[in-house]
This record gives structure tokens, C-alpha cells and sequence, in this order.
């Protein structure tokens, strides 16, 4: 191709012989070619080889030049540029024509090249024949243009991310520009054309309006440049933060025209509105708080501390932050805070609560409950501890009364158990004794028995062993614990408990709905489920209504630890809002029955509760009762 070049090159005579047009046209780096649209010759000048770096001299070819062997130094994605040399586009070329394109040098490099070219003679039937054309290196200056295109694109894209736009004032013609981020921000499309008075109202009213006003006067007047932080409202009627930047152009001492800069900051403002809000509220929260708070370093020195902590300690807040942590922490609970507060610093614990002493000034002992967090930054790297220090004195002190109130109470209820046992073993052997005497008098003298007085002894003889043998189960039922619990089937002692009344439920003519299922296991003391079964079942058949055939329902339900009984009945009914409180009471009775001692609810209750359980009651007068008996659910080994 080199060879080609050479041979079209030698033939180019009569293009310039004039060494002093080579040289000329060498410092302007233009060459010329010249082309025939009949012929399809191609003459190429030395100059035109030259600049793009090509020795004519050593270039030699038989070949004839043609516009293809051109071509092939030149870009690809330009040959379509040199279309019209070829017919039918030769046919309609203009006079003269100019482009753009890029050209291969000797050093294998593109170099951009603009060139000119014209129509300099014709055919007798008016077709082109030869083009007169020049081609000169424009490489640096469209390197450049690329480069500064390059930075204008960058530019504009870093604009519309950062929210960046532009404006000017022409004050001479009063002609405004804004860029397209502009017209963004502001909620505008990027054909809108602003005008200086209404792109002045988009500011909020008032204060903003005022002071945008203000500042761009005495830029355009004065020459004094402005950077303010004011509110627009939108298009969409938003209202957003902005910082307008304007910039006076002076010429002879008059302002001509203001430029600048628009920005959107109104996320960034009013991140910085809302942190600034939330370190007013905690420094309020901080400094007012009713508990003690204190900031601490991660050299555990106090950086803040409130009143509240200074006035539980008995210090002034300036002597406080003199003493470090262990100058008023009691001894005994020094060595487990500084554990904590190691683990804390070594990034172990994000935070820990202990409960705490600290001795005040007057060398009294404050209890308190230290909770300590530690403030990260978003890299989880600790920055300091947020303390806060609540006063549990009167708590502790309530604590201790009540811990020997209830040793008091313990010791009281022991020794009242005990008097029971004593009272109840030997009140049992002396009214055995009287029963066994009056048995005897009866037998051996039996006129005294005809005396009116003898049935009331005896009566009351009686009684008194009732009574005693009734304290004797309470005592009992008082001296078991929970160690006496079993796993037991509830449907199994349900049943057995119906069979051992069932005599009782024939001759009242009872139904009872049994609707328990067999798999329920309960937790409690054998022979006191059969104790509470029967008194229930058989209160409910002492208690039924004259009116309706009496119906006992049973029910459970599982509820968390417990399985929930119900033992219902359509009976007589109990006024809860007279006797509700002393429905549990011992020798408490509520209806007019013969066989009513007052007893059995209240060993019932005894019962029930010495299982870990709980009972209560709903009931309406004439419509019946329920009893709801809560026992434990199955233990496990486990």
C-alpha cells in the first residue's frame, strides 16, 4: 500500500512544485489530493503523505492510485464519509463539501483530519469531473474537544447526581438560563423558560423570598457574591431545602451578568434537622432525667453526668468529675463491675445490667440498678458508654422488712401449727374420754339418762368431737407439700368418684355429662383429688333445685401449666354479691340444708391450693354454679 502511495505520489506533479508552498503548507499541516470521478485517478501530494507521516521518497508502485487505496488509511467507521466520490452519489454532490474523519499514520495511530473539498470542473453534459481537495490535521484541537466534551458529559452527570445545577442572569437583557438540574429540582420540565421574577416566587414566602431577594439586589447592585440555604416550594407545591450560589460578573465596575450554583440539600438538611432535634431531646432527657446518666470514655473518664447522679452520690458536679468509678463503688462489687466493664471494652457485650452498690459522700451505701450500653459508630467501633443509674435504696430497705416480716410470719405459722397438732392430739383424747363416760353412764346408770339435762350433755359431748376432728384435717391438709405429687389420670378418678356416689345419683335422679378425655394427666395428691371430686359432685346433688331434674356437667380445657376443670350444675344457685368473699370461709353455709357443716369448701379450697392450684366460681341465684379447679399439668422426669 506504502509502494502505492509512492507511485500516486511521484505522478502528482503540477500539484506544487514550490518548495516554498511545501513548507507552507507542512507548518499549517494540510495536505492536498486531487480526483477524477471519470478516470477514478486519485493523485495524492507530498504533503498530504507527510502529515500523516509518510517519506514520498521511499514509496514506489506500479500500481495506478485509486480512491480505494486511499480508503484503507482511513477509519472504518468513517469510509461512508467518502460515499459520494462514487456513483449514483457523485451524480448530486454539492459544489464544494467539508467533514471530519480519521486517518492511519506510520505510527499505526489515528489522527482526526478535516477536509475540504470542491468541485472544480465539469463535463460537457454537466457532470463533475475533477475535485480539488485539501486535508489538515486537527488532531490535538479535536482531542481536546473530545476531552473537554468528555468533562462536560462527566460534569453533567455528577450535576444531576449531586443534585448540582446551574443558572444565570443576563442583567443587560434580563434573559435567565437555568440548566436542566435546575428545572429538576424545582419540579420543571427541561423545555420550561424561566423569567428573573417568577423563578424569584418559587422561593417559599416570607423570610426566604425576602432574603434570596435581598441577596441577589446587592450582588446585581453592589457586586457582592451570596451562599445561602433557603426553602423552595415546588411545581408540586414540596417544599425543599436548596443553597443557591451567585456569582457577580463586573465589567468597568458594573455588574452585567450573576451566575451560580443550584443544589438540592433538602435530605441532607433535614437529616441534619432531625439529628440536631434528637441530641436536643436526649440532652433534655440527659440533663432532667429523674435517674442518674452519665457519658463515659472508653478510658472509663466521665465525658457528662447529670444532676440526678450528683445529687444521689452527695457530689457537686464539678467534684464528681474528679473521682473515677472505683473511688465510689463498694468494694465487694468492684471486682464483678470491672469484669463486665472489661468484656464491654474488649467488644464481648454490647451493654450488661447489674444490680449495684455505691457509697455516697456521707459514707452511706446507695443499692442501684447500673445499666450500661456501649455507642458504636457505623463502623461498630466503640466510642463511649451511655450509663444510667437508678436509686433502689427504699426498695432494698422494703425488701429486708418484708424478708423479716415473712421469717416473723413463718416462725408465727410454725409455731401455730404446732399448737394445732397439740390442741387437736389432746382435745381428741379428752373427748374420746367424755364420749367413753357418757357411753358408760348411759349403760350403768341409767336413770341419770332420764335427767333433761343428759341429752344436752351428751350433744354437746358430740359436737365438740366433731369440731375437734375437723381441726385435726386442717391441721393435716396444712403439713403437706408438694412432694406428695403424682401424675394422675383425671378420667380415671372422675369415673371412680362417680361410682362411689352412685347410689347418691340414683335415688335424686341425677344426669351427669362426662365429657373429659381419657388422655388428660394431671399432677396432684391421690386422696386429695378424691376428696375434691366428691365434694363437688355430692354439694351439687345436695344443693339441686326442686324445680328441673338436676344435671352435673363436666369439662377441661388445657390453659399454659394447668388443666382447667369445670364442674357445672343446674342447682340452686349461690348469691355471689353477698357471699362471694366468704364463699371459701370455714364453717361458711349459704343454704338451709341439714347436712351443711360449713367445712367442706374450705378443705376443698386448702386442698386444691396445697396441689399448686387454684379454684374459682361463677354462679347466678335459681340458674346454677360452676366451679372451675385449676391442678397441674403431667410432670416430666425432665
Amino acid at each position: 500500500m506504502q509502494e502505492l502511495i509512492s507511485s500516486s505520489s511521484k505522478k502528482a506533479v503540477g500539484l506544487s512544485n514550490s518548495i516554498i508552498h511545501n513548507k507552507f503548507l507542512s507548518l499549517l499541516s494540510v495536505g492536498i489530493w486531487k480526483y477524477n470521478f471519470i478516470t477514478h485517478e486519485l493523485i495524492i501530494d507530498d504533503s498530504l503523505l507527510e502529515m500523516i507521516g509518510y517519506d514520498s521518497n521511499v514509496l514506489e508502485t506500479d500500481q495506478a492510485d485509486t480512491i480505494n487505496d486511499m480508503l484503507q488509511f482511513v477509519h472504518p467507521r468513517d469510509k461512508e464519509l467518502f460515499d459520494f466520490l462514487n456513483l449514483p452519489f457523485s451524480e448530486y454532490i454539492p459544489n464544494n463539501r467539508c467533514f471530519e474523519f480519521r486517518m492511519l499514520d506510520h505510527e499505526k495511530k489515528w489522527i482526526w483530519v478535516e477536509n475540504h473539498c470542491e468541485v472544480i470542473s465539469h463535463t460537457k453534459d454537466n457532470k463533475p469531473e475533477w475535485l480539488v481537495g485539501y486535508a489538515q490535521n486537527i488532531n490535538e484541537k479535536k482531542n481536546k474537544e473530545l476531552l473537554s466534551s468528555k468533562y462536560e458529559e462527566l460534569l453533567n452527570k455528577t450535576n444531576e447526581v449531586a443534585s448540582i445545577g446551574t443558572w444565570e442572569v443576563n442583567l443587560a437583557t434580563n434573559k435567565v438560563n437555568w440548566s436542566n438540574v435546575t428545572k429538576k429540582i424545582h419540579g420543571l420540565d427541561n423545555d420550561y423558560e424561566p423569567e428573573l421574577e417568577t423563578g424569584i416566587h418559587f422561593y417559599k414566602e416570607g423570610f426566604h423570598r425576602d432574603k434570596l431577594t435581598a441577596l441577589f439586589t446587592k450582588c446585581a447592585t453592589e457586586g457582592v457574591g451570596f451562599d445561602a440555604e433557603l426553602i423552595i416550594v415546588t411545581v408540586d407545591k414540596i417544599e425543599k431545602w436548596i443553597r443557591a450560589i451567585g456569582v457577580p460578573v463586573m465589567e468597568k465596575g458594573v455588574c452585567t451578568r450573576v451566575y451560580g450554583v443550584f443544589q438540592d440539600i433538602d435530605e441532607k438538611t433535614r437529616a441534619i434537622q432531625n439529628l440536631a432535634n434528637t441530641e436536643k431531646k436526649f440532652r433534655k432527657t440527659f440533663d432532667f432525667a429523674g435517674v442518674g446518666m452519665a457519658l463515659v470514655g472508653m478510658d472509663t473518664k466521665w465525658l457528662r453526668v447529670n444532676d440526678s447522679l450528683c445529687n444521689m452520690l452527695g457530689y457537686t458536679k464539678e467534684g464528681f468529675l474528679k473521682l473515677r468509678y472505683p473511688d465510689f463503688t463498694h468494694p465487694e462489687d468492684l471486682e464483678n463491675d470491672e469484669i463486665l466493664l472489661g468484656e464491654a471494652l474488649a467488644g464481648n457485650l454490647d451493654g450488661y445490667e447489674i444490680e449495684k452498690r455505691f457509697i455516697h459522700k456521707n459514707g452511706s451505701v446507695i443499692w442501684t440498678i447500673l445499666t450500661v450500653a456501649v455507642v458504636k459508630d457505623d463502623e461498630g467501633v466503640p466510642l463511649h458508654f451511655v450509663s444510667q443509674i437508678n436509686d433502689i435504696t427504699s426498695i432494698k430497705k422494703s425488701e429486708k422488712k418484708v424478708t423479716d416480716l415473712l421469717e416473723v410470719t413463718k416462725d408465727q405459722n410454725d409455731r401455730l401449727l404446732n399448737f394445732a397438732h397439740i390442741v387437736s392430739h389432746n382435745l381428741r383424747s379428752h373427748t374420746g374420754n367424755l364420749q367413753m363416760l357418757s357411753n358408760l353412764m348411759q349403760i350403768d346408770l341409767p336413770e341419770v339418762t332420764e335427767n333433761e339435762l343428759f341429752p344436752l350433755l351428751k350433744s354437746a359431748i358430740t359436737q365438740l368431737s366433731e369440731t375437734v376432728q375437723n381441726l385435726n384435717e386442717v391441721a393435716v391438709l396444712n403439713t403437706k407439700t408438694e412432694i406428695n405429687l403424682v401424675n394422675l389420670n383425671l378420667s380415671y378418678y372422675i369415673k371412680n368418684a362417680i361410682s362411689n356416689i352412685n347410689s347418691l345419683i340414683i335415688d335424686s335422679s341425677v344426669t351427669i355429662i362426662n365429657n373429659i378425655n381419657d388422655t388428660l394427666i394431671v399432677s396432684a395428691i391421690p386422696a386429695y383429688l378424691d376428696s375434691i371430686l366428691l365434694n363437688f359432685f355430692t354439694n351439687a346433688i345436695k344443693y339441686k333445685s326442686l324445680d328441673r331434674p338436676p344435671v352435673i356437667t363436666i369439662n377441661a380445657v388445657q390453659k399454659e401449666d394447668f388443666i382447667v376443670l369445670h364442674i357445672e350444675d343446674n342447682g340452686l344457685g349461690i348469691n355471689l354479691q353477698a357471699h362471694g368473699k366468704k364463699l371459701f370461709g370455714m364453717y361458711k353455709t349459704f343454704h338451709r340444708h341439714k347436712d351443711a357443716r360449713g367445712l367442706g369448701l374450705f378443705i376443698t379450697k386448702n386442698q386444691i391450693e396445697a396441689m399448686g392450684g387454684n379454684v374459682t366460681v361463677e354462679s347466678e341465684v335459681d340458674k346454677g354454679t360452676t366451679f372451675y379447679i385449676s391442678l397441674q399439668k403431667e410432670k416430666t422426669d425432665g
